[in-house]
């Protein structure tokens, strides 16, 4: 639903006569004295430079932001004298605990200060010099197929949810911003590596995407950080070290790489934020785990995506000979152990304690033949 202002400003006189008023050189100065803190930010380390960590002072810090936002809906920054009509924006998440990390302004420095270009960064004319086989250059292009449908779940996540997050956690939003640009790159990344290679995208996981939508359309947010943060970026966390392990070019290892430094700030925030949620409020211990033993199955649905396992067996194993896929079956079953365990180990670290005896997916797995 559209929203409109108060008037329409082309026919009010008060504010043409305002800005007669100051472009005629008489200025009311009506702001310089806002009511507001007086403050001098200074860098605690010059090599670094200015950080929003510097500037958690006082009422414009994010230390001082309550539990319940309740006085501010506007669009206002924090900090800043507020007169007038101000418009309510209608945030709907206005709750510290469900959206904050103790860690989130350490991650949107990192990401600032980590950012690579997809186009010049990776070597992509090796593969002009030395080109795959066609089994495993196709290979290549159904994993990158695979990736891009997590990247772009990756990124509608934050999308979704920064316009309902209350405008006092300023930081939150800058490190959410930051996050839909580290997806968009990946995804950049992972659909010019599928293409570079001339064996064309290949087939979407519709397995992988039901469980994906799931994930993402979580009804709170910290449901839906809980899986679209931590357990999808811990699990391709996992499958960027499996991929560079194995990667059978320099492209592949350097994509891989700049992937893994970009999941890998993504689960610091999502097992961050989870810990933040529970610890201030311990009560919701209880629903976080009926959510997990609702939608854990979604795990099971993407390791389980033939369009992953079977580039990732060739690609691990070199090639599509019996012994090659042997060998890769040995390597994605390691994986798939690995995944699980680490899965089992970062909800156990951010507080829900005992989910691997709690969950359904150990006994799945167990009726899966993985290789010795």
């Amino acid at each position: 639903m559209a929203f409109y202002a108060d008037k329409d400003y082309t026919e009010d006189q008060t504010v043409l006569e305002a800005a007669n008023q100051v472009m005629q050189g008489n200025l009311s100065l009506h702001w310089y004295d806002a009511k507001t803190e007086k403050i001098k930010g200074k860098p605690s380390d010059l090599r670094r430079g200015l950080t929003y960590q510097d500037l958690d002072i006082g009422t414009y810090g994010y230390t001082s932001i309550p539990e319940n936002v309740r006085t501010s809906q506007s669009m206002v920054a924090r900090g800043s004298e507020k007169v007038g009509k101000l418009p309510d924006m209608g945030y709907v998440v206005n709750r510290k605990s469900d959206v904050w990390s103790d860690n989130v302004t350490g991650l949107y420095e990192e990401d600032k200060a980590r950012r690579w270009v997809p186009a010049v960064d990776a070597p992509w004319t090796d593969l002009d010099k030395h080109p795959l086989a066609p089994e495993i250059e196709a290979a290549c292009a159904q994993l990158y197929t695979f990736l891009q449908e997590c990247a772009l779940v990756s990124l509608d996540f934050p999308s979704r949810w920064v316009a309902l997050i209350n405008q006092d956690f300023i930081e939150q939003k800058s490190w959410m911003c930051a996050q839909m640009l580290d997806w968009a790159r990946l995804l950049e990344a992972f659909r010019k590596r599928a293409l570079y290679g001339g064996a064309g995208l290949k087939r979407a996981s519709a397995t992988a995407e039901q469980g994906l939508k799931e994930w993402l359309w979580a009804e709170t947010f910290p449901q839906g950080s809980l899986s679209i943060n931590l357990s999808l970026g811990g699990f391709l966390l996992v499958l960027c070290r499996q991929v560079a392990a194995f990667a059978p070019s320099k492209v592949d290892l350097s994509v891989m790489r700049y992937a893994m430094q970009d999941a890998a700030r993504q689960t610091a925030y999502g097992l961050g934020q989870l810990r933040y949620h529970l610890k201030h409020r311990p009560s919701e211990v209880g629903a976080m785990q009926e959510y997990v033993d609702d939608t854990e199955h979604v795990m099971l649905g993407i390791l389980g995506s033939p369009e992953l396992l079977e580039p990732l067996i060739i690609i691990s194993g070199g090639g599509l000979s019996q012994e090659q896929v042997r060998a890769g079956r040995i390597a994605a079953s390691k994986f798939i152990r690995l995944a699980t365990r680490e899965y089992f180990e970062r909800l156990e670290c951010a507080g829900l304690a005992g989910r691997a005896k709690r969950s359904r997916i150990p006994a799945v797995i167990d009726r899966i033949h993985l290789a010795a």
